[in-house]
């Protein structure tokens, strides 16, 4: 057992979770925007740890498939007046479809082509969303008077509470969705894959079925929380969602830790209130190089200090102390052909 989902593990979430449920009640509605944004991100980065951190793929497009979700959502809240709750399930199947279809191409794939053509489909997206103004809006986007993820009035929450609560609710069941995913048969296969595509099919398992599950559910994820964004700011425009973003995300990825689900939220956190940290501290123009260079910087120390992320660093962390504490060494990861072995 990892201490990731051991002792130390059930310790931390719950810990946590704790905290986020308490925390609209202590800060303003200004600083719960940034938050409720963090836990929108945290679920695109989710879905791409799915994809880079367990399956082995590698995606610079989520920023695509984040906006896609986004606009997906909004579009038919602000044009039709469909509830806010139909238009994040729209979004979902859409960005599921979305998936399946990248996903196909993907399959002859792998490595420096892959992330030119996820590199493609982030660079174009934001120019489809100009060219279909008759739809999108152009570069002016869609936008609302306010969230339309309102409370009941009987519980007495603001609006940005009852969003935070909303979308923390939204990542919980997500991470704990995908955590059982990959705990099971399917973790196994994936893991399989990652490890040698080659030695998987030896042992029956069907490589691009893997493959493109990984990718569907991915993108499921990561338009979800791309939805439930837009609702929450009730805007979507091009300028969101360009190249830089989906960057963004996949730093967000490698700083927290594609392969344990507490780096999505770490990384989120990390990309997000460190361009705001910049901007305090340097402003004006100057701000978004800094930010660029502290971005890069992270980077490095990440791969040099903590070649699993920051999570996974707390991880090595927690089952060294575990190791104190019960005077066993703890298991460690199973090699590849033990994976195998319980895969077939």
């Amino acid at each position: 057992m990892s201490a990731e989902t051991g002792w130390a593990g059930r310790v931390g979430w719950t810990a946590g979770a704790a905290i986020a449920v308490v925390t609209p009640f202590v800060i303003s509605d200004y600083d719960l925007l940034d938050l409720t944004r963090v836990l929108t991100i945290a679920m695109a980065v989710a879905g791409l740890n799915l994809l880079l951190g367990h399956s082995g793929q590698i995606s610079v497009g989520h920023g695509a498939i984040f906006g896609l979700g986004g606009y997906s959502a909004l579009i038919p809240v602000a044009t039709y007046g469909w509830p806010w709750w139909a238009g994040v399930l729209l979004a979902g199947v859409l960005c599921l479809a979305f998936g399946l279809l990248l996903g196909i191409p993907a399959l002859r794939m792998g490595g420096a082509n892959l992330g030119l053509l996820t590199i493609a489909v982030a660079a174009i997206f934001p120019l489809l969303l100009i060219r279909l103004k008759a739809l999108t809006g152009g570069t002016f986007g869609v936008f609302l008077a306010g969230s339309p993820i309102k409370p009941p009035p009987w519980t007495g929450l603001t609006t940005a509470q009852f969003g935070f609560l909303v979308c923390l609710a939204f990542l919980g069941v997500t991470l704990l969705v995908l955590r059982n995913l990959v705990a099971g048969r399917i973790g196994r296969a994936l893991a399989a894959v990652r490890t040698s595509p080659l030695l998987a099919t030896a042992n029956g398992v069907d490589v691009n079925r893997t493959r493109l599950m990984a990718f569907a559910v991915s993108s499921t994820v990561a338009g979800t929380g791309g939805a439930l964004s837009a609702l929450v700011l009730a805007i979507a425009v091009p300028d969101s969602y360009l190249l830089d973003f989906s960057i963004t995300l996949l730093a967000a990825s490698v700083v927290g830790g594609s392969r344990t689900w507490a780096g999505s939220v770490i990384g989120a956190a990390v990309v997000v209130y460190l361009a705001t940290f910049t901007d305090s501290v340097v402003g004006g123009e100057a701000a978004g190089n800094w930010s660029q260079l502290l971005y890069a910087l992270a980077l490095v120390v990440s791969l040099t200090v903590a070649p699993t992320g920051l999570a996974g660093a707390a991880v090595r962390v927690a089952r060294r102390l575990a190791d104190r504490a019960t005077g066993e060494p703890q298991p460690a990861t199973p090699r590849p052909e033990r994976i195998l072995n319980e895969q077939s």
